[in-house]
């Protein structure tokens, strides 16, 4: 439900200060679709429970004690039980789809999360079974191990975050920038192995290590993201969103969203077309 407290006010299950457009409880979790139809500053305040943040649409801050970062739509976030933040929703409003993870049956499951605040831009592990779980709510097809595997797929990508850090080699961080400079390039790997200065098959190696997945699998990703964007202006036509984004053709564009969004690029923008019009 909304709340209306003052500074240090703790939200139960449940309870957001944007309203509450529509609801699923489960064994597993609580997901709510919020929507703030203007801007709003949020003072500071805890939550109970650790939750997910999908960001849909909008113009939305989140942080504390004078230190806010810019969520843009299509960014996730995990944040602890007990983390205090203030936000701040600009004048075009934002909407949200939120994963609150019930503490008993993490307990049950004898799952350890992060103690930290953690972002998902794009090419990590923990926006896309987010997605595919705003899919499966919208449409209210998915049944309940559906549901269930995309919770399980998300805590694993969250609990993930706590393994032991790597040092990655200096010319990693040349690497990832360009992807994300170039992503909807045909990008090859002896491009990025002239980028980092190594031989092509180490670079393989190396970022499979940091990353867990290959570099055309992170580009993918970046591109993925930039096509949720773009699906929720309807003027865009699906070829051109592929043709944007870097992908082949608008088979190839439909077969790796169907894969990373679990739908249709066409069902993903009827899901959150409502936001577009509101916006």
């Amino acid at each position: 439900m909304p709340v209306a407290g003052g500074p240090g006010t703790l939200l139960r299950g449940g309870e957001f200060y944007p309203p509450v457009q529509a609801r699923l409880r489960t064994g597993d979790v609580l997901l709510s679709e919020l929507r703030q139809p203007g801007s709003r500053s949020v003072p500071r305040h805890e939550h109970e429970l650790a939750y997910v943040t999908v960001v849909l649409h909008g113009d939305y801050l989140e942080g504390d004690r004078g230190h806010l970062d810019e969520l843009r739509p299509f960014t996730a976030v995990f944040n602890p039980a007990g983390t205090a933040h203030s936000t701040v929703i600009g004048p075009s409003g934002a909407s949200f789809f939120t994963i609150e993870l019930c503490q008993e049956n993490l307990r049950h499951m004898g799952v350890a999360l992060p103690r930290r605040t953690t972002f998902d831009r794009g090419a990590g592990a923990l926006l896309w079974p987010g997605l595919r779980l705003y899919s499966a709510f919208k449409t209210q097809t998915a049944d309940p191990l559906v549901l269930e595997a995309y919770v399980l797929e998300m805590l694993g990508a969250i609990a993930g975050f706590e393994a032991p850090e790597k040092t990655a080699p200096r010319w990693f961080g040349r690497v990832k920038d360009r992807l994300h400079a170039g992503f909807r390039e045909p990008l090859r790997m002896g491009d990025l192995a002239r980028e980092a200065g190594v031989h092509p098959v180490h670079l393989a190696r190396v970022f499979r290590k940091m990353e867990r997945r290959t570099p055309g699998e992170y580009q993918q990703r970046l591109q993925v993201r930039a096509a949720c964007e773009l699906l929720r202006d309807p003027e865009w036509p699906l070829a051109a969103i592929a043709a944007e984004c870097g992908f082949a053709d608008q088979s190839h564009f439909t077969r790796v969203f169907r894969r990373m969004a679990g739908t249709t690029p066409a069902r993903f923008r009827r899901a959150v077309a409502p936001h577009a019009a509101a916006a």
